[in-house]
């Protein structure tokens, strides 16, 4: 969290230094059978393209009134984001919103409403809003990023500035760049400009389609902006909505890129596949017996060339699936069964207090993270508020790895019922270390015995 902290400071440090600049970058100049694609393109879309305005917490007063003239005012930001439902959802950046008390969209056509934090990725960068009393709102038309090709046209629509829809035109210039941000880099490249306040705007297609969400420029990089792929975007969207946050997949090992040198001790190509350096103990990846120095060559039927690819693959696996990993050991060819632990994510106290929600809380000996069952997740816990609690993650190393899964119910624990959080740190405390403790489960709505050994109490 704390590299994505500082890297997204910079990128937004970079916007600021460029609103000062003499010359802003310049897009490659439309040829002119295009212009009048761009014309109708920003007429059909400019109500579907919103400002986005927050209001943080004030800073921490100076006693100096000299170099803080006003102190405990809050800050004001703006961005720009897009609907994807008429129902009111919109798509923005997490970084427009990351610290937001107070969240305000302004429509097209005048309107501004309230909204509120429905869920969030910061590992990509996307967040979702929920508008207040919604009226006759159109939605985008979302394309794919799969198929789009270097030198196509694209159009960049949204605040920059505060200077609200605003429409630029430049070309894809590059797909799949890695500027940084964190494992999961998969950036689309344009010269199309990117200024302060476009962050979360969409980048059209000349159809008309939204193929990616506008997120950052390098500092003193003209014509270099950056947008994530919308299929990024689709393939995390129904996790946004419910239950806010995005579960990945983990295995629990440590990977590396194969050099020209390393790959030549192994006698494979540099594109062989991702070199495990490390393996955390009672993961994924220990049980099913894996090595440093093997090297993953393939997950089920996707072969892998590099670490990011697999990252990207195991990532996209619900936790508690079971995958089949290829990989090579001493030159042979090996295959091995194991059951994917959810990625640690120390983000997700940060995305739920921005929602409003506190953070769930953490069960030490049997290492998850539980909610209370209400109205709200009822339908996704299969039973009513109050029976049982809702099992959020299970953490890497834990006991419970393995065992309990995310969306597992908890209904008894060594013979007494369940019915709020509290309440299984209080029955644990009477359980002995190492023995195994039975837990009646329901997890797709069918009942389930587990037996879990506890860790010794703190």
């Amino acid at each position: 969290m704390a590299l994505l902290t500082r890297v997204t400071v910079a990128l937004l440090a970079s916007l600021t230094l460029l609103s000062t600049a003499p010359a802003i970058a310049r897009a490659q100049r439309p040829a002119p059978d295009t212009l009048p694609q761009v014309a109708r393109l920003f007429e059909q879309s400019r109500d579907q393209v919103v400002s986005v305005q927050t209001e943080m917490a004030a800073p921490p007063g100076t006693l100096n009134p000299f170099f803080n003239p006003s102190p405990g005012e809050p800050s004001r930001g703006q961005g720009s984001g897009f609907i994807v439902d008429e129902s009111g959802l919109i798509i923005t950046n997490w970084h427009v919103v990351n610290g937001a008390q107070t969240i305000q969209v302004a429509l097209a056509k005048g309107d501004i409403l309230s909204a509120r934090l429905v869920g969030a990725d910061p590992a990509t960068d996307i967040a979702l809003l929920q508008v207040s009393a919604p009226v006759n709102l159109s939605a985008v038309n979302l394309g794919t990023s799969e198929d789009i090709r270097p030198g196509q046209w694209v159009v960049a629509i949204g605040s920059p500035f505060g200077l609200e829809h605003s429409v630029t035109v430049g070309v894809l210039s590059a797909t799949g760049r890695s500027i940084g941000m964190g494992p999961f880099d998969n950036f689309l490249q344009t010269d199309a400009s990117i200024n302060p306040g476009n962050s979360g705007g969409p980048l059209f297609n000349l159809d008309g389609e939204v193929i990616g969400v506008n997120t950052a420029i390098i500092r003193n990089g003209q014509g270099i902006g950056f947008a994530v792929p919308i299929d990024v975007v689709t393939e995390i969207l129904d996790q946004l909505r419910d239950p806010g946050y995005v579960s990945r997949g983990f295995i629990g090992a440590g990977i590396q890129e194969l050099s020209e040198a390393l790959a030549t001790t192994f006698g494979v190509d540099p594109d062989a596949g991702a070199l495990v350096r490390s393996v955390e103990s009672n993961s994924p990846a220990s049980r099913a017996a894996l090595q440093p120095g093997d090297i993953i060559t393939a997950v089920g039927d996707q072969e892998v060339s590099d670490p990011s690819e697999l990252l990207k693959i195991i990532g996209r696996v619900s936790p508690g699936s079971t995958i089949e990993l290829t990989y090579l050991r001493e030159g042979s060819r090996e295959q091995t069964r194991l059951t994917v632990a959810e990625r640690p994510d120390p983000t997700r106290p940060q995305v739920e207090r921005a929602r409003g929600i506190e953070p769930r809380p953490f069960e030490g000996r049997l290492g998850v993270f539980l909610s209370a069952i209400t109205s709200r997740n009822a339908s996704r816990a299969g039973g009513p508020p109050g029976e049982g609690v809702l099992v959020e993650r299970v953490e890497a190393g834990s006991p419970a790895s393995g065992i309990l899964r995310p969306g597992d119910v908890i209904l008894n624990i060594a013979g007494t019922d369940i019915s709020a959080p509290e309440e299984v740190p209080r029955v644990l405390k009477e359980q002995p270390a190492g023995s195994p403790i039975r837990i009646l489960l329901r997890r797709g709505g069918q009942p389930l015995f587990a037996a879990v050994r506890l860790k010794t109490a703190s």
